[in-house]
């Protein structure tokens, strides 16, 4: 847990022996400070919660935290270890995350926490959600790949899309002291095959969809796919709320019974919301009969002013969706609804001169083929695409990719993005060997992401359309081990005003 949100906790000491009680047994009994995870921030009277991602090296971080004047250890599913201090043994980390809760004192919180997992649309939902939530019920907080939203303007960073487990209870513990209506998390295959998310008490869960992420990680897909359903199974078997995308048919066959459902089209069975978009920036609703619906079959709203695509549009039915489970009324949805943002990156509109470029997130085969689709509802003349993939991520993802661009824009430029310890060259080789032969599209090499994107400004004319994917809110470019600082929004700024000024300078010579 990070020093500034262990700074801003409120939590007196208790025995080591009440917070054993239920869940393990004490060897030796002390009064208990603090609690950490990290063996460098243990504090004189701390415990030293030592987790199984430290198995291979936890003899030495406890001697570490004994030198640093940690009262007692608790470890999680290891036994075996040398502990000269008073030590408690927890089976697992479900027992660890119980006992986390007695810590931070949320066991009878009625903090409202809702967990958004799948490959693509999580930081969306997230986003939506808690923007749309504070219309009707207060202070509501995020916490995913943007990090941790208290408002727009108050976002503070916490390293994962889904963080620690110590950070998320001290999150939520936190959510309760400030009378916090409801937490929106992000909850990542990583973070769910770690059990960062255990005993955390999920209300309501939302799977948005399936797709190629992370692989390599986890196994396989059918593997990654098992972590996902792992988490909505979970909380349904909990007495929560499931609410998933019935139009991706991996994440409707993985669905448990009593999951409720959103997906396009007016009259299929099986779902709980239907949504249609006529126009861009345009929803309409219609609620179906199910488990939890009580209006009329043919009742259906119509919601204005979104953010475009049909992605988007998906991911505020997913939203809508949510809310009618917490009281709202399918009429009262537009004043949820309306006007509501896009998080940053998401095919976030440069309003900058006459020229029409988006910046999007989407490095997956579906996320690309959702944006492409978005953009070429805007598209008069040609649509334009800068992209790359990642290195040391899903490899049998990048020919996909390649196809995917050729065959929905018509011109491709091929360039890197986080090559990590991988040469930019073989990457784009492998995109490259999934475009069909003759080339359906104009495609150019530029492994220099700077030089791709200027020069495909500097290509823009009247009526195309240029995405530029891949990175969309990062700050930072990943090349061999090291982050440096990049921003495609501000790449893309500086191309634009430069093509707008020599556009202006021409008009007038």
């Amino acid at each position: 847990m990070n020093d500034f949100l262990a700074g801003q906790l409120n939590r007196p000491p208790c025995r080591l022996s009440e917070l054993a009680d239920g869940f393990g047994i004490a060897s030796g009994d002390v009064e208990v400070r603090g609690l950490s995870d990290d063996s460098r921030r243990i504090k004189k009277g701390d415990a030293f919660l030592c987790l199984p991602r430290a198995k291979e090296k936890a003899q030495m971080f406890i001697e570490q935290a004994a030198s640093q004047g940690a009262g007692c250890v608790i470890s999680v599913g290891m036994s075996g270890l040398d502990v000269a201090l008073p030590y408690l043994l927890l089976p697992d980390m479900k027992a660890a995350g119980l006992l986390l809760r007695r810590w931070f004192g949320t066991e009878n919180s009625s903090v409202r926490l809702f967990g958004i997992t799948g490959t693509d649309g999580k930081t969306s939902v997230a986003w939506m959600l808690r923007e749309a939530m504070q219309r009707s019920f207060g202070k509501v907080w995020s916490v995913g790949t943007l990090g941790w939203i208290r408002d727009d303007d108050k976002v503070f960073d916490i390293g994962n899309t889904t963080p620690s487990l110590m950070t998320l209870h001290g999150l939520y513990a936190l959510a309760m002291q400030a009378g916090i209506a409801a937490v929106v998390c992000e909850v990542s295959s990583h973070g769910i095959a770690q059990q960062r998310i255990a005993g955390l008490p999920f209300s309501h869960a939302v799977w948005t969809t399936l797709g190629h992420d992370h692989l390599q990680d986890h196994g396989g897909f059918e593997i990654y796919a098992a972590i996902k359903k792992s988490f909505v199974d979970g909380v349904a078997e909990s007495g929560g709320c499931v609410v998933g995308n019935g139009d991706d048919a991996g994440v409707f066959a993985r669905l448990p019974e009593a999951a409720l459902r959103f997906g396009r089209g007016l009259f299929r069975d099986g779902l709980n919301l239907a949504w249609e978009q006529e126009l861009p920036g345009m929803l309409r609703l219609r609620r179906s009969d199910g488990p939890a619906v009580t209006a009329a079959a043919n009742d259906e709203v119509c919601i204005r002013n979104i953010p475009v695509g049909d992605f988007h549009a998906a991911n505020m039915a997913c939203v809508a969706l949510l809310l009618l489970q917490t009281g709202v009324s399918l009429h009262e949805l537009p004043e949820h609804l309306e006007g509501i943002s896009a998080p940053p990156g998401r095919m976030q509109a440069m309003n900058i001169g006459r020229w029409q470029v988006f910046i999007d997130y989407a490095h997956t085969p579906e996320a690309l083929v959702s944006a492409l689709l978005a953009a070429q509802k805007f598209t008069e003349q040609r649509l334009i695409v800068v992209f790359g993939c990642g290195g040391e991520r899903d490899r049998e993802k990048r020919p996909q990719m390649g196809e995917i661009a050729t065959r929905l824009a018509d011109v491709v430029w091929l360039t890197s993005d986080n090559p990590r310890g991988e040469l930019p060259e073989v990457i784009a080789s492998e995109i490259e060997s999934g475009i069909p032969r003759p080339y359906p599209a104009e495609v150019h090499l530029e492994l220099d992401r700077a030089a791709a994107i200027a020069a495909a400004i500097d290509d823009l004319q009247l009526g195309d359309v240029l995405l530029i994917v891949g990175k969309g809110h990062e700050s930072y470019m990943d090349v061999c081990g090291q982050r440096l600082p990049w921003s495609d929004t501000e790449q893309a700024a500086q191309a634009l005003h430069e093509k707008s000024d020599l556009t202006e300078f021409r008009a007038c010579a």
